[in-house]
């Protein structure tokens, strides 16, 4: 089963209709006037983003490996089994755990939202530097704005203890995109 959903990104066909379902919940459950809504904004955002990515109009892997790796056909780094776990993980099942976890701080949205502008912001920083568009970068232009307002919101708006969530944040976050980066640059498929 889980081949089958990694071949070609098949899971990523779900994206946009959680995207959509999840901000159809945002809006029924809470209001912007809401620091919850702005710790949970991200989880539709990034369901979104990984619809560009992987979906439409796609190509994630195949830029990282063509242009980022400089790999020739057939050869990856990035393979699709990869980018599921990656995606399921690290984003769909993460964001769930601390998406519920702002039941008990919102610190943990916060670093749903510091997570993601740190994805949002390799993203515009590749298209600066390679002067081109590269799967996600719409998504992620929106969604670093829409981003920084949030972590402005939750901060000023209930964040016990900022300056800690702050540190920790940021740090987790690194760490997080450290391991993933080892991740992909792991053992080469076949």
């Amino acid at each position: 089963m889980i081949s089958i959903l990694a071949r070609n990104q098949n899971w990523a066909k779900a994206a946009p209709w959680l995207g959509l379902i999840t901000t159809v919940l945002l809006f029924t459950f809470f209001q912007p006037s809401q620091a919850l809504f702005w710790a949970l904004i991200n989880i539709p955002l990034y369901l979104f983003h990984q619809t560009e990515e992987h979906y439409w109009p796609g190509g994630f892997k195949d830029y990282m490996n063509r242009v980022m790796y400089k790999l020739p056909p057939g050869e990856e780094k990035l393979t699709d089994e990869k980018v599921f776990w990656i995606n399921i993980l690290f984003v769909w099942v993460a964001f769930s755990i601390f998406g519920l976890l702002n039941i008990v701080s919102l610190g943990f949205g916060l670093l749903i939202i510091i997570f993601s502008m740190m994805n949002c912001a390799s993203h515009i920083m590749d298209a600066i530097r390679r002067k081109c568009w590269n799967p996600g970068l719409v998504m992620a232009s929106l969604q670093i704005l829409i981003s920084f307002y949030a972590a402005y919101f939750v901060t000023s708006h209930g964040l016990s203890h900022p300056v800690a969530w702050w540190i920790g944040t940021i740090l987790f976050s690194i760490l997080i995109h450290a391991v993933l980066f080892r991740f992909v640059m792991g053992v080469k498929a076949k």
